[in-house]
């Protein structure tokens, strides 16, 4: 696949992250599909990962979107950053719903394609001022 075709199915995700079609997205991915991230304890596996968290995110999130700030494509490769907002209406890991919305949070994944498939994806993300939006960890008191 050309890195235009790349990029277009990167947007194709983002958009389905957007339209909260777990559907549409699941058909970007392949079968072995893997996503990592420092927030998660073990990385997510194939498409029934892929469905419970996009689903944990809409549920905890019901507002859920995101901005597509730049993406860069190079060879099977495409970088996203990207800003998210949402308000916390549900459940987060055992976090309660607060109902705060923030002014969001910034990340960034990159994601491998094979095949016209989204194979594997590395997701870098602002926990620490999600968590402070939600109310569930202090803001640091600022420096003196």
């Amino acid at each position: 696949m050309s890195e235009q075709d790349n990029l277009r199915i990167a947007r194709q995700g983002w958009d389905a992250w957007n339209a909260h079609d777990p559907d549409s997205f699941l058909k970007l991915i392949a079968d072995d599909f893997v996503s990592e991230s420092d927030t998660l304890p073990t990385p997510l596996r194939g498409r029934d990962g892929a469905r419970q968290s996009m689903q944990m995110y809409i549920k905890a999130f019901p507002d859920l979107h995101f901005d597509i700030e730049q993406m860069i494509a190079s060879g099977e490769y495409v970088i996203t950053r990207w800003h998210g907002t949402g308000t916390h209406k549900g459940e987060l890991m055992g976090i309660p719903a607060s109902g705060r919305r923030g002014a969001g949070i910034h990340g960034c994944n990159i994601t491998e394609y094979r095949g016209g498939k989204i194979a594997r994806e590395w997701v870098y993300w602002d926990v620490a001022t999600l968590l402070r939006q939600i109310g569930a960890m202090p803001t640091p008191s600022p420096a003196v």
